[in-house]
């Protein structure tokens, strides 16, 4: 059964379009092997093709190997407690879904924007700003050098904030 479509989960997305094209293969591969005039050699390889095409539909999807902290809707609570990410601060997870749709960078102001339309929530600017940089910090987000004002969801190579300095 395919799982539900979440904001920012593309992946999640595409599951309804892989129960519907198993699905779709499923009958396909039975009309051919009912066909008259196969051979028993065809027969048998459209009928070993479907039991193949019945076992990837019993069998869960295997999810990519992003995973999106933000939706952690079907984790049971035994997981959850487990977690660190479980505390996580929603606002951090609405600005990367938002970065995500601005293809991966925009400004302040196209932030803001996009909370709003995104999530109906007006944020303050300075606090927003804020939070930006406490990301950047964090090394969710990079600051982009050439342009002013410009984060993105492309970390820069893991360097921790106390850097090597050069002697």
């Amino acid at each position: 059964m395919p799982r539900a479509k979440h904001p920012g989960r593309k992946h999640i997305r595409a599951l309804p379009k892989r129960a519907e094209l198993i699905a779709e293969l499923g009958r396909a591969l039975s009309e051919l092997e009912a066909r008259p005039g196969l051979s028993a050699e065809e027969r048998g390889r459209w009928l070993r093709l479907r039991h193949e095409v019945e076992k990837m539909d019993r069998e869960k999807p295997i999810l990519p190997a992003t995973i999106d902290p933000a939706d952690l809707s079907d984790l049971p609570p035994a997981l959850l407690q487990e977690l660190s990410i479980a505390h996580a601060d929603p606002l951090e997870a609405q600005i990367i879904a938002v970065l995500q749709g601005c293809g991966g960078s925009a400004d302040l102001d196209q932030i803001l924007i996009g909370l709003y339309r995104r999530f109906d929530t007006i944020q303050k600017r300075r606090s927003l700003q804020n939070k930006l940089w406490r990301m950047v910090r964090k090394g969710t987000l990079r600051k982009a050098k050439a342009e002013r004002g410009i984060f993105s969801l492309e970390a820069p190579n893991a360097r921790g904030r106390k850097g090597c300095r050069a002697k």
